[in-house]
């Protein structure tokens, strides 16, 4: 049956109006919950920012969703909802089908299925909230290219044999979205922004993956579910819903494929145990379908409002990775995937079934209003946005300094100008006098002293003038001592900074100049009010009573003791910035300074900027020295900071009423953020050996081995080896290219896009039949329309009907660049019937283009790692890029987690997404190129040899097993792995 007829179009669903912001880390009144609605709600409502208006989405009484049938029956099963709404078509029909839907998606459609699908394309664009560039609408729909429209049609034929073949109702197949971060980096970094994420999580988690093994990355994500717990007990909260699926294998899955995982047999896998979750419903599902029927997902979904999809499962590994960060409609398409995956009946179900996606709102409007870079909750513990919403408040702080002083100079040629002025004056003398008497001049001193002491130990630590004798430096039989000592510096430093700030860390914003405040509000803290007190944006002192809310009142609080040294306990790993645009290379990452030791951290070490001001010019003085900009200097050292041109005037809102100091200018939100990160170098977490004793020896200094390069090529390298078998140092030169590696690609603000699911169930019988699915279609479409260009990163490519594409496309003049890694499961693929290794595979490729004379197009790399200058083979788990991404004309783009071999052509089941947006794909390109030295040094001939710049081989190097597993030996080598 055809699921794609028009379907009537309704009246919209009532948006929630917004609530009063909840405290950190919760997300703000623009992401609250939507108001449950009944089951025949909107499902598909498509969103946009303030500026367009949404479109009418089609209505859930005519989609067939799975959500909608267990919001209607929750004692049922998501595999019977399944059946209800995609009953499967009379086997005689399935078998016409069969063999045109394997024509279309190999060969392309037909003349006659391309005017079919054209015929209903504006009904199929309306109801996915599209609309082409010259085409009316009724407003607010993304503008799709011809390249994505022409790719995402091709799928459209695999869902009349099977409208469930790619996991999501027919439709939810299309749909919009935001992209504001995406991760490139190796595990630990993307696992830290899962624990960002579920921490936010208000009521149900679903997390997928693959490999489910103990490793600090399950560690992070327990940690995370733990403290999800503690917040919802302490904020007297419902229990929050989690559910979790893997794929470990079990005899059960013989004849059950979703088994259900009791609480005794997960708590060996480091999952919690229930009474140690006691604000959490958990259950797990271990998935798999007899025999190659891999559960291959790896996706995360919080509260119906964001999505995460990742190339990583939740191991150690030493892998380049991806994560992508979503938000919009595309959300209610990952939660029928989640619902279809599960299959088994949800106990107890989830809370947002009945509530679809809903876009955060605009607190003054209530129109749709997407949140990017710093103002995005899920992103504050991220440092480079950390920094980037200082600036901005201290812009802010300033500007409004500057009226003040504008506005009272101007009073005082007014009438009673000199009472005012007498009155002002004793005020300052009474202040003075209050100031003496309360002076301890020795106490003073005492403090200045001893923190002019930890500065020139940091300076000479800094510039290499040698060792000094320090108490956190001392070894791990003087713990107590050394926790002592830090307790003394804290006091003292406590004793030293203004206003008495408790966290002896939290960062002063200044300009090398005295401020009006000596003190400055963590990003994460509400907007401050004209006193700008700094015990209201630190940590909570024992007798603070008061808290200053968004609109400048203060609000009485209860002090909860102990919060410093509970953050100080929390792991964290150093974050470096998104990428330059500006293509300076003034955004650098310093290999020898950490950002912060923990998520919430109470402190700050911040790294030297361009003209050699630190900023932080020690780290008890709780000051951040940000660099002056040339252009506005006026020669004054009290010339307030400029990060723009100028200093614009406080932010109003769309009613001309002003807003809090963390508002931000529309046309200042990308310039604001880019001139910060050319400031702040961030760099790797602190080892083990630094955090330990409770964070006291963490001013002492790991010992780096010989024959480790330096500092930087050193703490690169050791980034790099986490979760390796094997330790292996850099052997690039020391350079400023080194610094170039960023984990976080902060997008730039943007409208919601044109996205498609592109997605494949599970196959569990072998052969390489199973090839009618969105994801294959999508894959083979977007070679053969690409006109210029196919980019394809993926560790292993050997499916026959990726091979052959691959050759179509150089024979017709397009550029085919591929990124794979050298022996990459190499006992895998050389089974028979497998398709061969990486090697074998573009042996072959070189072999029949050079036949044709069209090699000159295809170029294939070997993955080397940033720190590297030659390919290391994947067999030694030193570096490695897991990475499944592929961008077409550099418009359009698949990503997630399906791999270019067989297994995932034909047989497991994969989550994949298309989106199409130029901006959004340039940005992730740069940075993913930036993160390796694969185009640099990983070149493979024209004759299918690697060679360096001597003229060595990897035989030469023993860096190949090129031919060890061949036929039966390969099957052997494979079975014993298992």
């Amino acid at each position: 049956m055809s699921s794609h007829n028009p379907a009537a179009e309704p009246e919209h669903a009532t948006l929630p109006s917004s609530s009063s912001v909840p405290p950190t880390p919760q997300p703000p009144s623009a992401y609250a919950q939507p108001q449950p609605q009944s089951s025949h709600s909107d499902h598909n409502l498509p969103s946009f920012p303030e500026k367009r208006k949404s479109p009418s989405p089609p209505s859930s009484s005519s989609s067939k969703l799975i959500s909608t049938y267990l919001n209607d029956h929750p004692t049922h099963s998501a595999g019977k909802a399944i059946y209800s709404n995609f009953p499967q078509p009379n086997p005689l029909f399935r078998l016409i089908r069969r063999f045109k839907v394997k024509h279309s998606v190999i060969n392309g459609l037909t003349d006659e299925e391309m005017k079919k699908w054209q015929a209903q394309g504006k009904d199929l664009r309306k109801k996915a909230g599209w609309r082409f560039d010259h085409e009316e609408g009724e407003g607010g729909e993304a503008v799709v290219g011809e390249l994505f429209w022409k790719m995402y049609i091709s799928l459209l034929p695999t869902l009349e044999r099977d409208p469930l073949s790619g996991l999501v109702p027919p439709d939810l197949l299309g749909s919009t979205t935001t992209m504001p971060l995406t991760i490139i980096s190796l595990i630990p970094d993307i696992m830290q922004h899962y624990r960002d994420v579920i921490i936010r999580a208000e009521k149900e988690v679903f997390l997928a993956t693959n490999y489910w093994q103990p490793s600090n990355s399950v560690n992070t994500i327990s940690s995370a579910l733990r403290d999800l717990s503690a917040r919802t007990i302490k904020a007297g909260k419902p229990k929050v819903i989690v559910k979790i699926m893997y794929d470990r294998g079990s005899w059960e899955q013989l004849w059950n494929a979703h088994a259900p995982v009791n609480p005794k047999e997960w708590a060996p896998l480091d999952l919690p145990k229930k009474e140690d979750v006691q604000g959490l419903d958990m259950e797990v599902i271990n998935f798999h379908r007899v025999l190659l029927g891999t559960f291959h997902a790896k996706f995360l979904i919080v509260d119906r409002k964001v999505a995460l999809i990742n190339s990583n499962n939740i191991q150690d590994r030493p892998n380049l990775e991806m994560m992508t960060h979503l938000e919009g409609p595309i959300v209610d398409s990952f939660y029928e995937v989640a619902l279809h995956s599960w299959w088994n009946k949800l106990s107890p179900p989830l809370p947002c079934m009945s509530t679809p996606y809903q876009p955060p709102l605009d607190p003054v409007t209530g129109k749709p209003h997407y949140l990017f870079q710093d103002h995005n909750p899920y992103f504050d513990d991220i440092e480079i946005l950390k920094a980037a919403k200082a600036a901005r408040l201290l812009l802010r702080r300033q500007t409004r300094d500057i009226d003040e002083e504008k506005a009272h100079a101007h009073s005082l040629d007014g009438p009673g100008a000199t009472e005012r002025l007498r009155e002002a004056v004793k005020r300052v003398i009474d202040e003075q006098k209050a100031s003496f008497n309360e002076w301890k001049p020795g106490e003073e001193l005492e403090a200045r002293a001893h923190t002019a002491m930890k500065e020139l130990r940091e300076l000479r630590e800094r510039w290499g003038l040698g060792s000094t004798s320090r108490a956190p430096s001392r070894g791990a039989s003087r713990g107590p001592s050394r926790r002592a000592n830090k307790n003394e510096d804290e006091k003292a430093t406590i004793t030293s900074t203004a206003n008495g700030s408790e966290a002896p860390s939290s960062p002063t914003v200044t300009n090398d100049a005295p401020l009006k405040s000596k003190s400055y509000p963590l990003p994460h803290d509400p907007a401050v009010d004209e006193h700008w007190d700094s015990n209201d944006i630190s940590t909570p002192l024992p007798d603070r009573q008061d808290r200053i809310s968004l609109d400048g009142t203060r609000t009485p609080v209860k002090n909860v003791n102990g919060t410093r040294g509970r953050e100080r306990d929390k792991k964290h790993v150093g974050f470096a910035d998104a990428n330059d645009d500006n293509g300076d290379g003034s955004n650098r990452v310093m290999g020898d300074v950490p950002i912060t030791t923990s998520p919430n951290g109470s402190y700050t070490n911040l790294p030297q900027i361009q003209n050699d001001t630190p900023l932080v010019s020690s780290l008890m003085t709780s000051t951040i020295s940000l660099p002056q900009d040339n252009n506005t200097s006026n020669g004054t050292d009290h010339a307030p900071l400029s990060l723009g041109k100028g200093i614009p005037s406080l932010p109003t809102d769309t009613l001309g009423e002003p807003l809090p100091l963390t508002a931000t200018h529309s046309e200042e939100v990308g310039h604001l953020y880019e001139k910060t990160k050319k400031h702040v170098e961030l760099s790797l977490p602190p080892s083990s050996s630094q955090r330990q004793d409770d964070g006291a020896g963490a001013g002492s200094e790991e010992v780096q081995p010989e024959g480790t390069g330096s500092k930087r090529m050193f703490a690169l390298s050791k980034k790099f080896n986490a979760g390796a078998l094997s330790d292996a140092w850099a052997t690039v030169e020391d350079s400023d290219e080194l610094d170039e590696f960023k984990p976080h690609v902060v997008h730039k603000p943007h409208d919601p896009f044109p996205i498609a699911m592109t997605c494949r169930k599970p196959h569990g019988f072998p052969g390489h039949h199973d090839i009618r699915n969105p994801q294959n279609a999508a894959w083979l479409a977007g070679i053969r329309y690409a006109q210029k260009k196919v980019f394809v990163q993926t560790p292993t490519l050997n499916a026959r009907p990726i091979v052959r594409a691959v050759k179509e496309a150089c024979r017709r003049g397009v550029d085919v660049v591929l990124l794979l890694d050298l022996g990459f499961n190499d006992k895998g693929e050389s089974i028979p019937f497998q398709g061969g290794t990486n090697e074998e595979v573009v042996d072959r490729l070189y072999k029949n283009l050079r036949k044709d004379k069209k090699e000159q197009y295809l170029k294939v790399y070997w993955y080397t790692g940033k720190d590297q200058v030659r390919p290391l083979n994947a067999v030694k788990k030193q570096r490695n890029c897991h990475i499944k991404f592929a961008a077409y004309d550099d418009q359009v783009a698949i990503f997630g987690n399906g791999n270019q071999d067989s297994q995932s052509w034909f047989h497991s089941q994969e989550i994949n997404v298309m989106i199409d947006s130029k901006q959004v794909v340039s940005e992730m390109m740069e940075t993913l190129l930036s993160n390796q030295n694969t185009l640099k040094y990983g070149l493979v001939d024209s004759d299918g040899t690697w060679r360096d710049k001597e003229g060595h081989t990897l035989e030469h190097y023993g860096a190949t097993a090129k031919g060890a597993f061949r036929g039966l030996s390969g099957f052997i080598a494979f079975a014993k792995t298992i």
